[in-house]
């Protein structure tokens, strides 16, 4: 399904976003994927993906963003497809949120993700083709009890989506957004069991997804198979 295809991958070292690089792998595309922090995930991930090749960014770093793009582009060549998937949470109330606090959000979680797509998509738009999947979260469409900066964060991506899909849509780049629901591993883990016990009372499957279910979503949407859809947000968390 993606074969032939380049791939990057931002936060490729966190649970889903290391199911989102296996799979691509498996579809027959490329992965190229960012981390931040965890050398030891990433040096053991990227030699079991296809032309695996992991680059260090921290997504705070405007500068550093551009500077690894830059070095990646001169040595890979233009992607073809971005998936931005690195983001961070900091779990603290409304109330005791300081600018430091709302800083490390928003810098990495909208910023940082403005800033890879602006480098990515120059090469997309001289090649007239692409495809952008932004990885939201239920936090951002759903009355649920989650850290406030987080939740703003997310939400953003969905403006995202639906702003850069116009924009792109003369150079043939499709964006979408591809948004989570309670899923099994990773940060779902940390949800705590009267939430996870509420999330299940509410959804028609009944149960948690798999970093695997979402990671299928995000394939297709990268593929050619997807070609008809465009600035969409594709919500997976069973049916609440």
């Amino acid at each position: 399904m993606l074969e032939g295809k380049k791939v990057f991958v931002s936060g490729g070292t966190g649970h889903i976003g290391a199911e989102i690089c296996r799979l691509c792998s498996t579809y027959g595309a490329t992965v190229i994927f960012s981390y931040h922090g965890n050398e030891d995930k990433a040096r053991e991930l990227a030699p079991s993906l296809k032309g695996g090749k992991a680059v260090a960014m921290d997504l705070r770093n405007v500068a550093g963003i551009n500077e690894v793009i830059a070095g990646l582009l001169r040595e890979v060549g233009p992607v073809d497809v971005l998936v931005n998937n690195a983001g961070v949470s900091h779990v603290m109330p409304l109330a005791l949120v300081e600018e430091p606090d709302a800083d490390l959000v928003f810098d990495a979680n909208i910023k940082g993700t403005l800033f890879v797509t602006r480098a990515l998509i120059k090469g997309m738009i001289r090649k007239n083709k692409g495809a952008i999947v932004n990885i939201g979260s239920i936090a951002g469409e759903r009355m649920l009890d989650v850290p406030v900066t987080y939740a703003m964060s997310k939400a953003a991506m969905t403006g995202l989506t639906t702003s850069l899909a116009v924009e792109l849509k003369k150079f043939n780049i499709r964006v979408n957004t591809v948004i989570p629901g309670l899923i099994d591993g990773g940060v779902g883990n940390g949800v705590p069991e009267k939430q996870r016990e509420d999330f299940l009372a509410h959804c028609a499957v009944g149960r948690a997804g798999t970093a695997r279910e979402v990671a299928e979503v995000v394939c297709f949407l990268a593929s050619d198979r997807a070609s008809y859809v465009n600035g969409q947000h594709l919500i997976v968390d069973g049916g609440i």
